[in-house]
Parts: C-alpha cells; sequence; structure tokens
C-alpha cells in the first residue's frame, strides 16, 4: 500500500485477453465488467472519497478526440474496499471523467484553387493540384478513394456562331471533295476554303 487512508493505493495492470490468453486491445472486452485498477487501502477504515481509475485510451487513433476514466466513490469499511454512492463523497469535487485528447495529426487531402477555364467558350478543361498532408508534412497516407478531383471539363459560355454566307465559294485551289471526304470541314482552315461544300456537313 502507498500510503495511510485516504492517500494510500494498491495499483495493477488489467489487460483484456482472449480464452487462449492473448492480449488484445480494452475495446474488445466488455467495459462494465472491467477489474478496478487501482483500490484504497489503509491501516485503517477510510471514510468514502473519490477515487480514480487510469485513463482509457483516447477514442480516436488520429486527431482529436475524447478519453475517459472511471471515477468512484469509494473507501475502506470493516477492513475491506466498499463502493458508495456518490453523494457519500458529496463534500469534495469530483474529478474529470472525460478530457479531450490528441493523437498523431490526420492523413488530409488538401486542394488548390481551380485554374480559369483552357477556353472562354465552349468545353475546356479547369486543373488544381491535389495533395496529401499530415499536418503541414507532405506524405502519401491518404485514402486514393477519398481523393477528390484534380481535373474536370468546364463551359464558361457559348461559342458565337457565324450566320452562313450564302454567297461563300469553295477556293479553286483547295480540294474540296477530298476535304469532304476526309471530314476535314471541321478544321478551321477547310471550314474557310471548302465553306460552300462544307454548308452541307454543318450543324
Amino acid at each position: 500500500c502507498s500510503g495511510s487512508c485516504g492517500h494510500g493505493r494498491m495499483v495493477r495492470h488489467v489487460y483484456c485477453k482472449t480464452p487462449e490468453g492473448r492480449v488484445v486491445l480494452e475495446n474488445q472486452c466488455p467495459p462494465e465488467s472491467k477489474p478496478l485498477a487501482t483500490h484504497p487501502c489503509g491501516e485503517r477504515d477510510c471514510a468514502p472519497h473519490w477515487l480514480s481509475q487510469d485513463w482509457e485510451r483516447c477514442n480516436t487513433t488520429c486527431g482529436r478526440g475524447v478519453k475517459r476514466r472511471i471515477v468512484l466513490c469509494a473507501g475502506i469499511s470493516g477492513g475491506k474496499f466498499q463502493n458508495f454512492d456518490e453523494e457519500a463523497c458529496g463534500g469534495s469535487e469530483k474529478p474529470e471523467d472525460e478530457a479531450t485528447c490528441f493523437e498523431r495529426p490526420c492523413f488530409k487531402w488538401y486542394t488548390t484553387p481551380w485554374s480559369e477555364c483552357t477556353k472562354t467558350c465552349g468545353v475546356g478543361v479547369r486543373m488544381r493540384d491535389v495533395k496529401c498532408y499530415q499536418g503541414r508534412e507532405l506524405v502519401r497516407g491518404c485514402d486514393p478513394l477519398t481523393k477528390p478531383v484534380a481535373k474536370q471539363t468546364c463551359t464558361l459560355q457559348a461559342c458565337p456562331t457565324e450566320p452562313p454566307d450564302e454567297s461563300c465559294q469553295d477556293r479553286p485551289s483547295t480540294n474540296c471533295l477530298l476535304a469532304l471526304k476526309v471530314n476535314l470541314c471541321s478544321h478551321w482552315y477547310y471550314s474557310k476554303a471548302c465553306c460552300h461544300s462544307c454548308r452541307a456537313v454543318r450543324p
């Protein structure tokens, strides 16, 4: 025993084990059946006082979480450990049984703002950087399934369409029949040089 009544403590380690005797994480055992790791002790009976157990693990593996512990109103009566109702310890302030905790920083995706669209009209593309950080450190541990997209199409406005010029003529120096045959009317040069022939395939 580490001291006199009200200050003395007997401490032991409490583990969660499988039937085969293998030590596992505490959350695999029912918390309501967990034996106390700290008992009051002394050479004489102890009046009821607050008895705090060890803090449990933080409830998160990264970032901010919550940790809990059992706080009992206990004492020694007739030489034996005894639990009391909390009212019996009401003369003193009950220690906290819950507190915030912080584990290592979480892996998190960060994105830069989108770039400008590559086209002022019609369908273009815009891009952004997507990087994985742990705190301030650039890492590779983020979940690829949750990675934000780094590239997407964009349309600022529809492109203006020129009304067909009924009087336009094909340039004699251009083989417009071949241009039609191999679908070159979408090319800017042939759309002008073969404007008469290409008029038939315009949407």
